[in-house]
């Protein structure tokens, strides 16, 4: 029996040597062999975008840096400082060994003394106290610089005189207060004048001339209206006023 050829392989080859038309580009082979980088030779130059990459690192570390510190700090605002009690320093207390400690004398026993200063509590052992003394703090203190001169008219008084700010700090609106007096202690009349001090403009925009300043003088004239029925003055006395604005 004739054994058959097989010719599907013929067929598809021809078929796609008849259709075919596509023009593929030579195809080079090379043999050589290709060349090696130098040990330790990156193959493109990285350096360059290194110092770059770095630059914008430690720029970072900064941001960071500052981030950090405005986040572990806290917001004071005055309400909150107003809040912090911080002791008075009413106590001023001498060692042996020359140190002065100004505090606040919170407990004292027969053998040590507990200050509270403005850094904490401190306990001082007695046998190394030398002296204890009252600290006041800084305040103004106004007195008369001598006795007034009064001037007798038939409806009034006139009293006149001289201030002074022996204290630390300033006095503001400085009012002298007259007070008018029989022989037998009974009050006639009450009247009074600002010290012609300095001129001083405070925070709520108001501006006077009544301030004094430490060892500053000031003058004053007090008019104290008196009737002809009024009882004969046997004595005056007098008062001074006041206060630390800011």
């Amino acid at each position: 029996m004739a054994q058959e050829k097989d010719t599907s392989n013929i067929e598809i080859d021809t078929l796609m040597t008849e259709t075919d038309t596509t023009e593929y580009p030579a195809v080079d082979v090379i043999k050589e062999k290709a060349t090696k980088l130098p040990k330790g030779e990156p193959f493109f130059d990285y350096k360059d975008d290194l110092d770059d990459l770095q630059i914008q690192i430690d720029s970072l570390k900064k941001v960071i840096k500052v981030l950090e510190r405005k986040k572990a700090m806290p917001i004071i605002n005055e309400e909150l400082l107003n809040l912090i009690k911080l002791p008075e320093l009413q106590h001023r207390v001498e060692l042996t060994n020359g140190t002065v400690v100004m505090g606040e004398i919170i407990e004292e026993t027969a053998s040590e003394v507990l200050i509270q200063t403005s850094i904490g509590q401190l306990s001082i052992e007695k046998d190394k106290v030398v002296h204890i003394a009252e600290e006041t703090p800084p305040a103004p203190n106004v007195e008369l610089m001598r006795e007034p001169f009064v001037s007798v008219y038939p409806d009034r008084e006139e009293i006149t005189g001289m201030v002074k700010n022996s204290g630390k700090t300033r006095a503001d609106y400085v009012r002298i207060v007259a007070s008018l007096w029989t022989a037998e202690t009974e009050l006639i009349k009450v009247d009074s004048a600002f010290a012609h001090g300095s001129q001083q403009e405070y925070k709520t925009g108001v501006n006077t001339d009544t301030a004094l300043e430490p060892g500053a003088t000031a003058s004053f004239t007090i008019q104290v209206p008196l009737s002809e029925e009024s009882t004969t003055v046997g004595y005056r006395t007098y008062d001074i006023h006041w206060i630390v604005a800011d």
